[in-house]
Formats: structure tokens, sequence, C-alpha cells
């Protein structure tokens, strides 16, 4: 079995109501990536950069299809390995699309051997963990905050903050806390770009927070600033737990923040830290230092349902789901949830999601539609 041809292209849909902060034109773009074997097989995967930069992916598959273009789909690590590209590809842009390459490798393997992903990753540990809701966009009101709480499909929901005054988001919390009771609250400033928040506006603001019983604080600033991070996890440790690790991409990025003293839980997504082979290792070594891990999911059927193979097989603590409504593959999206719910892991061969050709010609690609702040 040989590797015959590596496809790179975008799917966009109306995401939510179409008026999603960041989407200024209502819609949302996937990247899916399809391993091709020459007797037949099709493996896909999906990059996180279609979020940011849609038209890059195809252009670079291409470059990466050209260097293991005749590797058996089966030695996953090897063809791993020959997709290293020394310096550009060792974090990033490139690093997210050698990911995507391998989940669609580690699709065609489960396939070929008939056995569903997370049988790949561990054969014998089925692992308990926790799920929660993601939504609370950043323009909600304190009501909107309720209403989105109402029809959340998990108990635990995560809200964002950071555009609005921060006595205004203080009053969306709270309003969040009261309609969730003692449930798991998560808050999260998006990576700090949506606001202008230095090292000690980041940790009064989350200082404020003490008395909701937050679950985590999530990216109160940059993924870039871990020095003023550090100081923001020292002043407000024991008070509320700090979350980061979304926009952590390479090995040296998470060696650095699990090294540091400067958060509680780690949250590497598979379709941007660069595949399963590397979230399973960061998932060990924050283990080894008595951190959580919660996998950051904001993508289509195909992130979820890989977050979800990752998380049966490996030591993961929660698994995100999105509430906000993607039309693409969104009927295998409720699949899905259904399987989380009622914990029943029979799953198809493989990673379990397919992209038909009825698909593809629904949802175009739309030019532009990257994220905007």
């Amino acid at each position: 079995m040989k590797i015959s041809k590596v496809n790179g292209y975008c799917l966009s849909s109306q995401y939510g109501d179409g008026k999603v902060f960041g989407q200024p034109l209502g819609v949302k773009s996937i990247g899916i990536i399809e391993v091709v074997t020459d007797d037949g097989f099709v493996g896909i995967g999906e990059t996180y950069s279609a979020v940011y930069v849609p038209e890059l992916i195809e252009p670079t598959v291409k470059f990466i299809e050209s260097l293991i273009v005749g590797m058996n789909p089966i030695e996953i690590e090897k063809v791993y390995g020959s997709m290293d590209i020394p310096f550009v590809g060792m974090n990033g842009f490139i690093r997210t699309i050698v990911g995507a390459i391998e989940m669609a490798l580690w699709d065609i393997k489960g396939q070929v051997e008939q056995k569903p992903l997370y049988k790949l990753l561990s054969e014998t540990n089925v692992n308990d963990f926790d799920v929660y809701s993601s939504g609370g966009s950043v323009t909600y009101t304190p009501d909107e905050i309720k209403r989105d709480i109402e029809k959340i499909p998990f108990g635990s929901y995560k809200m964002r903050v950071g555009v609005q005054s921060w006595e205004d988001d203080k009053k969306r919390v709270r309003a969040a806390r009261e309609e969730l009771g003692s449930k798991d609250l998560m808050v999260d400033a998006i990576m700090g770009t949506l606001n202008t928040w230095d090292k000690e506006t980041a940790t009064n603001n989350i200082n404020s927070l003490s008395g909701e019983n937050l679950t985590w604080f999530e990216e109160p600033l940059h993924p870039a600033n871990l020095k003023d991070l550090k100081w923001v996890w020292k002043n407000t440790h024991g008070y509320v737990p700090i979350a980061t690790g979304e926009g952590l991409s390479g090995k040296l990025d998470f060696d650095s923040y699990l090294e540091s003293d400067c958060l509680d839980i780690i949250q590497p997504d598979i379709t941007y830290c660069g595949g399963f082979i590397r979230a399973k290792k960061i998932i060990e070594v924050a283990k080894e230092k008595n951190k959580k891990v919660a996998l950051h999911v904001w993508g289509s059927s195909i992130s979820l349902m890989s977050a979800l193979h990752l998380s049966i097989a490996a030591d993961v603590d929660w698994l995100e789901v999105p509430t906000v409504k993607l039309d693409i593959l969104s009927n295998e999206f409720e699949v899905i949830k259904q399987i989380i719910k009622d914990k029943d892991y029979s799953l198809q061969n493989g990673l379990g999601v397919k992209i038909t050709d009825e698909t593809k010609s629904k949802y175009p690609f739309v030019k532009n539609s990257g994220y905007k702040i």
C-alpha cells in the first residue's frame, strides 16, 4: 500500500446566526485534508488553520505531498518524520497541516485494521472524561447568556469575555452562574486578542471572579506573552485556575509552558498542535507535571470526532463541544454528541467521519472567510 495523492481544500457554510463576532461574511471555513492510497483507501483530517488563512492550505498541502507520495501510510511515524521541515515546520501553520495529514493516516490505518481510531491509540484504556458546552458569545447580554445555557447539550458551560466593559462582563458571568447553579462554569478571554489587558488588569479581573467558583479562567493574555502569564498565574493561584494552550503548536511551545509556573490546565487542539502523536505526548508530559488536560475543539465534526477518540484513549480530563452551529457535517455533529452522551464507544473503523461529493458541492469555499478582529 502506498500514498498516491494528498488533497487539501476548504469548505464554507453559514456559521451560527450569520452574525458571529469575528466572521464578517457570516460564514466559517474548515480545512480538510484527504490522503488517498493506491488501493482506494481515503483518510481525512482537519487543520485549524482554515479559521485564519484558508487560502494557504491547498498550495502548502501540495508541497508536503511531494515529500510523502509513495510511502506506506500505515507506517505513520515514518511518514510523520518525513514531513518534519526544518525551522519553518517546527510549529505554527505548517505544523497544523502536518497534523491534519497525520490524522488522515490514522483514519486509513483504522480502516485497514478494522478498528476505531481510539483502539489504535490505546488497546486497553477507556478513559472517563468530563464534557462541557462551549458558547457564550462575547456580545451576549446577561439575558442572552441565560437563554444560551437553556439550550446547551451538556451541563457544564464556557462563555467568552473581553469585548464589553469589565463591569458588564462580570454581570454576564454572574448571570451564567445563577443559571448553572453548581455546574462547572469556565470563562474564556480568547487568547487576549479582544482586550488590552496588561498583567495587572488581567490579574485584578480574574480575582474579581473568585466568588463565582470558576472551573478555570482561559487565556487572559496572548500566547506569546509567557512571562506575564507566569505573573498572572502566581497572583491568581489558589483563587481561580488558569487554562491555556489552544494557540500553541510546536513541541518547544508546549514544553516552555508546561515547564513554567503559568497554568493549571493545558488545552491542546489536535487540529493545531500537530496531530495525535504530538497531542499524546503533550498529555503525557502534562500528567507528569500534575496538570489537567482539556482538549480544545472549535471546528467541524472531524475535529470533534478526533478529540473524542483521543479523550477515550488518553488521560484527558475535559472535552469541549462547541454550541455555535456549523452547517457542514451538522448531522454528523449531532450523532457524535449523542455518542458522547450515551458513552457508547462502539464506533466505526478509523475516524468515523466521511466527506461525500454531495457535501463538497453543497458547501463551496468562500474566499476571504478567515477570522477577522
